[in-house]
């Protein structure tokens, strides 16, 4: 493989990180939500956790086998003499122990079943330290101020667009039942709401601080830049994840709400309708990760890193 397909491998693995990261994340949060409302399986939602953490960290192993290819400049079959090199002479080989290490803790939380809180919310945060160290928030150096404030854009990232996508696939599985059930729904999918909206404006504020320091020494248009051009791609991504989340917040909850407290029969509609939405979101969401996945291995300056 040439230099070119290697680092192309290497993207499209990072979107499946990400992916994998986000829904996660999300999982962990709406087994949290779930906490009050009681509508989901928590035994089923920690296995699929787990699940996607071992994936996380194999994904892992191969994202490092592809780096220790492009930093020797060998091949992927004869990569492997380069990795204890990688792991152990530069930084990326540090920021990759800590990540795979988080992967690796939230996988192993599964164990504590009723206590995994901790160890799940540390490998969850070690994971996204490992990403941010390995940035380009890393160029003002270790524990920076940028480094800090992609760390928690990372987080906030993967819980806005995580929460969406692992909501999306548990509503669409839920029973449709009663009164009851139409209640704990409707307050599941408020809470939802909350979360979202909250991690949202998080990620467009840290969003916006990253971008002005990527750009801070571009001395062209951003346009006319693979990388602005992909950020043009995600914003707009961002934009249209927005609305249909504005839709479902100021549109869609209060009927569902309604038409919950009054036993009204046309709930399962309202309810159709607020899922149709957060689905088309989640396929959004996809986009954005894979999106974000580009950008970070395209320099502000000039094309694919």
């Amino acid at each position: 493989m040439t230099v070119d397909a290697l680092v192309d491998a290497q993207i499209a693995l990072a979107a499946v990180q990400d992916i994998l990261f986000a829904v996660a994340t999300g999982l962990f949060a709406c087994g949290a939500i779930d906490r009050r409302t009681g509508l989901f399986d928590h035994r089923a939602l920690r296995i699929a956790r787990t699940a996607l953490a071992a994936a996380l960290a194999l994904s892992a192993f191969g994202y490092l086998w592809l780096q220790a290819a492009v930093m020797s400049g060998s091949t992927l079959g004869e990569a492997g003499p380069a990795v204890a090199a990688v792991l152990t002479q530069s930084h990326f080989g540090l920021a990759w122990s800590i990540g795979c290490a988080g992967a690796l803790l939230v996988a192993a939380s599964a164990a504590a079943r009723g206590r995994d809180l901790v160890p799940c919310v540390a490998g969850l945060l070690l994971w996204a330290a490992g990403k941010a160290a390995a940035s380009h928030a890393a160029d003002s150096g270790d524990f920076s101020w940028r480094e800090a404030v992609h760390l928690t854009h990372v987080l906030a990232t993967a819980l806005w667009a995580g929460s969406v996508i692992a909501a999306a696939a548990l509503l669409l599985r839920a029973v449709r039942g009663a009164h009851g059930p139409d209640e704990q729904r409707a307050a599941f999918c408020s809470a939802l709401s909350y979360v979202a909206t909250g991690a949202l404006v998080v990620v467009l504020a840290t969003g916006g601080y990253n971008v002005l320091q990527d750009t801070a020494h571009t001395g062209a248009p951003l346009l006319g830049l693979a990388w602005g051009r992909v950020l043009a791609v995600k914003l707009a991504c961002v934009a249209f994840a927005t609305l249909l989340g504005g839709w479902n917040r100021l549109v869609v909850l209060p009927a569902l709400h309604m038409r919950a407290e009054r036993h009204d029969p046309g709930y399962p509609a309202a309810q159709r309708r607020f899922d149709a939405a957060l689905c088309i979101e989640a396929v959004v969401m996809l986009a954005i990760l894979a999106l974000a996945a580009v950008l970070g291995h395209t320099a502000p300056t000039v094309g694919p890193s």
